[in-house]
């Protein structure tokens, strides 16, 4: 039987949240949990804000940690402070959707004998969808589970250790925290900057953190370095893994932005285009017509438009990439009948504003011109 970290406490869930100068969001965080969490932890890495008082005022136990450029050291904090039997890791910029408290009150009543993978969807300003991925959040408090890696901490493999069994459920948190380009950038260079100092001390990087290295060299403008980045991935990771898969679809992201359109061709997998990633998709009907296959470029397109929403690897705003394929449609068409190009782009700029998909017979339709 695991030995749980809290068999003295009376708690049956404890929030564990880390932040700095959150002051705007901390709130709303520990707000999303009230009546179901039985203790939350704040570990607070230096705030020079009102962060620590209004989570004080929510009932939090706010507990200092020195930054150390580790956020693995930082949730370990939060679970050494930790008394429920259950932990919910949340950030500081993220809160638990209204509609699955009853979600979370049900997964907690029961034996703390598994973890769950949530869904974290992240939003934009003005509350519009976007990616969506999948990660563990919440798990049994026990003191041989403990988080990995300086950035991009994962606790996965210290519970694969423990014996405890992952399952994915439904229940949604909601990030806010990449919002906006410049909030992006900023993370990204903070990311990279952590990774690439383990690299200077001579670590060499897991397959999934040199994965996400390229994803922040790529979102940093970088796409030269992010392709090495993601070759070295590819070299080290399990052959038919969904990390080898991930990794071909950012292989092909970083040779359209550089232009190589032929080796992007050569990235297409073999079976039916309705099973292959959306971004990739994109990719390479880019690339048909840019090497002058109209005919597969514009059906790969067509494919993303009638692909139906899902959670994916690598995690991807399935409406943001509808709409991609849809411009490269119209500006494709447009050099062929100005008017159906057009009429193409005012749709694609209708999906942009509303965040609505794209239909593909609204497409269709323009093309035939009915």
């Amino acid at each position: 039987m695991h030995a749980l970290a809290s068999e003295s406490g009376n708690g049956n869930l404890t929030l564990a949240v880390i932040a700095r100068n959150e002051e705007a969001v901390i709130g709303r965080c520990l707000d999303s949990v009230r009546g179901i969490a039985s203790e939350m932890i704040v570990v607070d890495t230096g705030s020079s804000d009102k962060t620590r008082a209004l989570a004080e005022e929510r009932g939090a136990r706010v507990v200092g940690f020195p930054w150390c450029d580790d956020f693995a050291a930082a949730r370990n904090a939060g679970l050494e402070a930790a008394s429920g039997r259950w932990i919910l890791v949340l950030d500081a910029d993220e809160y638990l959707a209204p509609e699955s408290r009853k979600k979370l009150q049900m997964l907690v009543s029961g034996a703390p004998d598994r973890a769950f993978r949530i869904l974290n969807r992240s939003i934009a300003a003005a509350g519009q969808g976007g990616v969506v991925g999948r990660m563990v959040r919440l798990f049994p408090n026990l003191r041989s589970v403990r988080y990995e890696w300086p950035v991009h901490e994962q606790v996965e493999e210290s519970l694969g250790r423990s014996g405890i069994a992952i399952v994915d459920t439904d229940l949604e948190v909601l990030h806010t925290g990449y919002s906006s380009p410049e909030v992006n950038a900023k993370k990204q260079e903070r990311n990279l900057r952590i990774m690439e100092a383990e690299l200077a001390r001579g670590a060499v990087l897991p397959p999934m953190l040199e994965f996400l290295r390229g994803g922040a060299l790529l979102d940093l403008g970088e796409p030269a370095r992010a392709l090495e980045a993601y070759v070295a991935c590819l070299d080290r990771c399990t052959p038919g893994g969904n990390l080898e898969e991930a990794v071909r679809v950012r292989l092909a992201t970083c040779l359209i932005q550089m232009e190589r359109w032929q080796e992007t061709l050569e990235l297409a997998p073999k079976g039916a285009a309705t099973g292959w990633h959306p971004e990739l998709l994109l990719c390479l009907g880019k690339a048909a017509l840019k090497t002058g296959n109209v005919g597969k470029g514009l059906e790969w397109l067509h494919t993303v438009l009638a692909i139906p929403p899902a959670v994916r690897v690598p995690a991807c705003d399935d409406v943001r990439v509808m709409i991609q394929a849809l411009m490269a449609v119209a500006e494709f068409v447009q050099t062929r009948d100005a008017a159906k190009g057009v009429a193409l782009m005012r749709l694609a700029v209708h999906a942009s504003a509303t965040g609505e998909a794209p239909s593909l017979e609204a497409v269709l339709r323009i093309h035939r011109g009915t």
